[in-house]
């Protein structure tokens, strides 16, 4: 085994920043980054907590309209609707919820989003979302 007294402190060699958007509300957008995805379902999940979310006042069944950018690009547009489960929507449609961190989310029933979009994570991945 190998001590802290044969190898010394751990020092980086440079501090790395990572650039990252505080999810905000723009007038009547929701605005955010797609920092991870539920990658075993396909699941999008955003930064945008569901207390930023609710100040647009959803309602279940509201349409949500999605814009997914990477690098500013945009990937995926598309309305859906705000749902609490999955079964609310048909097998391959996308509906928007509240993941189990209370974040935004997207999703296919009974499908993988990310997959069939093309949509990753990271820190050049952003999304718009607003009440249609």
């Amino acid at each position: 085994m190998i001590t802290y007294e044969q190898v010394g402190p751990l020092v980086p060699k440079q501090v790395v920043s990572i650039q990252f958007q505080q999810a905000v509300l723009d007038g009547n957008t929701v605005k955010g980054d797609i920092p991870v995805l539920d990658v075993q379902c396909g699941n999008v999940w955003t930064n945008i907590p569901d207390t930023l979310f609710n100040r647009l006042n959803p309602h279940i069944g509201d349409m949500v309209h999605v814009s997914i950018y990477h690098k500013h690009q945009l990937v995926y547009k598309g309305e859906m609707p705000y749902c609490q489960t999955f079964g609310a929507v048909a097998e391959g449609k996308p509906l928007a919820y509240i993941n189990s961190l209370l974040q935004l989310s997207f999703a296919l029933n009974m499908g993988d989003f990310a997959k069939k979009y093309h949509v990753s994570s990271g820190n050049d991945w952003s999304v718009e979302a607003s009440l249609k």
